[in-house]
């Protein structure tokens, strides 16, 4: 009877995630504060205040991702440090493939929508992030 059930509860868990589509990889535009680190099923750090957002550009199959920093006073400024990465699709899942100048890593987006963002890196820890819609900064990388 537990295998049934576990089996019942397996299924309508997997069958009600929402597969992402490439119209849904727009949404990775914006600003995005994360909430938590999970490993293995379980959080290893909740974040209650940020002194960070990412920011992400993406068009066209490829972006830039960078840190919006708060200031002290409450204003944001963008930092410098530009990450590159493009998007690859296999299988039907979605992978954000990174580069820096010393580094390539590849990360799952495991959930996507206007609200929510999930990335797993490749040793299997989820970052979850929310959207951030307060944020606006001008050309020159701060605040407007």
């Amino acid at each position: 009877m537990k295998k049934i059930l576990f089996f019942a509860l397996f299924f309508i868990l997997t069958s009600c995630s929402k597969k992402i589509s490439s119209s849904d990889l727009n949404f990775l535009n914006g600003f995005w504060e994360i909430e938590k680190v999970v490993k293995e099923g379980e959080t290893v750090k909740e974040y209650k205040i940020n002194e960070s957002v990412e920011r992400f550009d993406f068009h066209d199959d490829k972006g830039t991702r960078n840190k919006v920093i708060m200031l002290y006073n409450g204003n944001f400024v963008l930092n410098n440090v530009v990450q590159e990465f493009s998007i690859e699709e296999k299988e039907g899942t979605f992978y954000l493939l990174n580069h820096t100048e010393f580094s390539d890593w590849k990360e799952e987006i495991e959930r996507l929508d206007e609200n929510e963002l999930v990335i797993k890196n490749e040793e299997g820890i989820q970052y979850f992030f929310k959207k951030r819609t307060d944020i606006n900064l001008g050309t020159n990388g701060k605040e407007i």
